[in-house]
């Protein structure tokens, strides 16, 4: 079974350096390494991840046409690209049929950077376009340096959720990063995904093992968050976990390529 980071980030050339100088104003970290595609490959082969899914996000409506026409152009042996929307972009239903017939399978939203909230008319009416088509990857909980106001808790993404029951979601951070009491109360249990990125070294290891055991192992992705930490320490945290074969089998890999195949 190949491994799957189902959450990385990476950049296009011209543009990766600039990107990480503007992430580290809000975030305050380093990248294990400058995120390029070609960064991300080697760094594959050194942590020993089969395929990493990309996620972007488009900060303003108007980036979305040129990150999809970019992110169509990466190459697929190894990279399973996501696509990306914004509820206020005025041709969602093109960039859906064109990411439909170009064979992408999930979308990267993030409300935090992209500047708008779970309840909005416009992220209802996107939700609505978006359907059950894709599996859409949801930022959850707050951002690497804490921030005054969350919108993506896990009582917002709750409610989210029962708006929408069409949706395949999948909640980044383990469900809410650095929420992970309200995940226990609001989101285990739930018809959704969760993926590990960011998580390990940052949450409790006996509670990151309590909610993948109460939430169903097998809705539970690998992922590493790619460059903000490296794929060789997610794989650890995830084996510290001992959580048996048949378990972090499923974790690595099979539980997202049964997801996405929906």
């Amino acid at each position: 079974m190949p491994i799957i980071d189902a959450h990385t980030h990476i950049f296009p050339d011209r543009v990766a350096q600039h990107a990480v100088e503007s992430l580290h104003d809000v975030y305050g970290v380093e990248p294990v390494v400058l995120p390029t595609a070609d960064n991300l490959l080697r760094h594959m082969d050194e942590s020993g991840v089969d395929f990493s899914v990309v996620c972007p996000v488009a900060t303003k409506p108007e980036q979305v046409r040129s990150i999809n026409r970019w992110i169509l152009q990466l190459p697929r042996d190894r990279l399973i690209p996501c696509g990306a929307l914004h509820p206020a972009c005025d041709d969602n239903e093109d960039e859906i049929r064109r990411l439909l017939d170009a064979g992408i399978s999930g979308l990267k939203l993030q409300p935090f950077f992209q500047r708008y909230t779970l309840d909005a008319l416009a992220t209802q009416r996107l939700m609505e376009q978006i359907g059950d088509q894709f599996l859409v990857i949801m930022h959850g909980g707050d951002e690497i340096v804490p921030q005054d106001y969350v919108e993506p808790t896990p009582q917002r993404l709750a409610a989210f959720i029962d708006r929408h029951p069409y949706l395949r979601v999948s909640i980044a951070h383990l469900g809410g990063y650095k929420f992970w009491d309200d995940v226990e109360e609001y989101l285990v249990g739930r018809n959704v995904y969760f993926d590990l990125s960011y998580t390990f070294g940052k949450a409790p290891e006996d509670q990151v093992r309590r909610i993948i055991a109460d939430h169903g192992y097998e809705r539970i992705f690998f992922g590493s968050d790619f460059p903000w930490q490296a794929q060789s320490e997610a794989l650890a945290g995830l084996s510290s976990l001992y959580l048996g074969a048949d378990q972090e089998t499923a974790i690595l890999g099979g539980n997202f390529e049964r997801a996405i195949a929906k």
